[in-house]
């Protein structure tokens, strides 16, 4: 998992955002909301903006989109503690092994080797003197009952991993539809004309993905 990659994303999101705001005039429409005003109350929340200017359609359309993609979000950070939680559980059952308070690294090698002198072997060969070993005792031991029970752990771990990353998209999701938002109240606002967009739900491998569909 790499979580950098989501919140550069993200940064480059909200970049993005303030230099379409330095871009929005300033002035004051016909019915008295400004660009500049709807542009930074639909990014602050989505739909507030469109709102404003009377557009209940497109402003339950993006409010919508924020709510489920919180509620997403929340739901695949849920869907990842009970598969880590699964994980560890099995590892505590056919390896023996103690997960409280270990970090990635333990669970990584857990999943790698099949016991936990295995692992120091291939340390000491690989990294002679420099090598991190695990220490003797039953704290940081484990032995797999079965390889079939080291893969269906990585699996299982896998799977929480998978759900997380999806949490993080979720949360660039959210970013997005904010800026889509926004551009759009302040574009109703400059009197360009409202642009339809349709919020559509697609089955994905690891789940479903929400997007805003605009028509042309």
């Amino acid at each position: 998992m790499k979580p950098m990659q989501s919140t550069h994303g993200t940064r480059r999101l909200l970049a993005a955002a303030l230099c379409a705001a330095l871009l929005i005039p300033q002035g004051a429409a016909a019915d008295g909301v400004s660009a500049g005003r709807a542009f930074w109350s639909s990014l602050l929340l989505p739909g507030w903006g469109q709102l404003q200017q009377g557009r209940t359609r497109s402003a339950a359309v993006f409010a919508l989109a924020e709510l489920t993609l919180w509620g997403g979000f929340v739901g695949w950070r849920q869907v990842a503690e009970v598969r880590r939680d699964n994980a560890r559980a099995y590892a505590a059952e056919h390896a023996g092994a103690l997960t409280r308070g270990k970090g990635d690294a333990f669970f990584d090698d857990l999943g790698f080797y099949a016991d936990v002198q295995q692992h120091n072997a291939f340390a000491r060969r690989d990294d002679g003197p420099d090598a991190e070993l695990y220490p003797s005792g039953r704290a940081f031991f484990w032995e797999w009952d079965a390889d079939a029970s080291r893969k269906r752990f990585r699996q299982l771990r896998n799977a929480g991993e998978a759900g997380e990353r999806n949490a993080l998209y979720t949360t660039g999701l959210i970013a997005f539809n904010r800026l889509l938002s926004a551009v759009h109240a302040a574009r109703v606002a400059r009197g360009v004309g409202p642009t339809a967009y349709r919020l559509e739900a697609a089955p994905m491998q690891s789940g479903w993905v929400l997007a805003l569909r605009r028509s042309f």
